[in-house]
């Protein structure tokens, strides 16, 4: 899903989410804030980069889309991910690659200032992403949602036993995976832990998911993809201690006996500003050696 920003519409307020770990980080915010001041543009930083910077004040970053026309990360893919798990409609985001391989941040340091100024005159290219609904239910509390861009994984924990996993596709019964845990991601993560597991790379902008087991107790059990039209039911079964939920690999629980976690493909998405037009599999051979090393110096 592909389109451009909406020329129409004028950028008043521009989030700046920093990895305030880090200085280079800390510092090309503050070039951009200066940019973006001569344009008469205000900025909301994040609580925690704000607090780096000396200065009081900033918005949760769970809530910093909603209050503001176009919000720039400076980081890697996580500092990105802590923004779009929680998207506002029409709001895209801009991520600075500060990182050390990034998919989702495309947008090196050296051309920040040019990507921004296409983002605001309104002429940058963006790609709209898919994400996935997690319902999370337990006998004790109200049922909690979440959004997920990357993925959702079950998994045990380093000393547990191997997990059994029930895994329902549309109310059916369809499999169990008995192992170390099961990754449920989105074309987007497919490039994330789905891939260090050993999950299939899908084009980020299909309509699917994957099924990933890790570390599978049987090796017949393999990735499996589905249409992200089918709704998936997830339990433990047997002694599930010491099996954690974690979204996006920002936010975890334990899950118990009676938790039952509905994953299915959510109304929203989130838009991404990308630096060029450059294919997702140019992408791949310049992050990964796609292809091989004598194919891609050829090209």
């Amino acid at each position: 899903m592909k389109s451009g920003l909406r020329p129409g519409r004028r950028v008043r307020r521009v989030g700046l989410v920093t990895r305030y770990s880090s200085a280079a980080a800390i510092a090309l915010s503050r070039k951009l804030e200066r940019q973006l001041g001569r344009r008469g543009i205000a900025v909301i930083h994040d609580v925690e980069s704000s607090r780096a910077r000396g200065v009081s004040g900033g918005a949760p970053r769970a809530q910093i889309a909603r209050l503001v026309d176009l919000v720039v990360t400076l980081g890697g893919d996580g500092t990105l991910l802590s923004v779009a798990r929680h998207p506002a409609p029409g709001v895209a985001v801009l991520g600075i690659d500060i990182g050390t391989l990034g998919f989702l941040t495309t947008c090196r340091p050296d051309e920040s200032a040019e990507v921004l100024e296409r983002a605001l005159a309104g002429t940058a290219h963006i790609e709209r992403r898919r994400l996935l609904s997690v319902r999370v239910t337990e006998r004790s509390r109200a049922p909690r949602r979440y959004r997920v861009v990357n993925d959702a994984v079950l998994a045990r924990s380093a000393l547990a036993r191997i997990a059994t996993i029930r895994v329902d596709v549309d109310g059916r019964m369809v499999l169990r995976y008995r192992g170390d845990g099961l990754i449920v991601s989105t074309p987007t993560g497919s490039t994330a832990y789905n891939l260090s597991a050993g999950g299939p790379i899908l084009e980020p902008t299909l309509p699917a998911l994957v099924l990933t087991p890790v570390c599978p107790h049987t090796l017949t059990l393999r990735p499996l993809v589905l249409p992200d039209s089918v709704r998936l039911d997830l339990s433990v079964e047997n002694d599930p201690t010491d099996v954690f939920l974690t979204l996006d690999g920002q936010e975890g629980f334990p899950v118990g006996s009676m938790t039952r976690i509905a994953i299915a493909r959510s109304s929203e998405t989130i838009s991404l500003v990308r630096a060029s037009e450059a294919s997702f599999f140019e992408v791949l051979a310049r992050k990964l050696s796609f292809g091989g090393e004598r194919e891609n110096a050829a090209r």
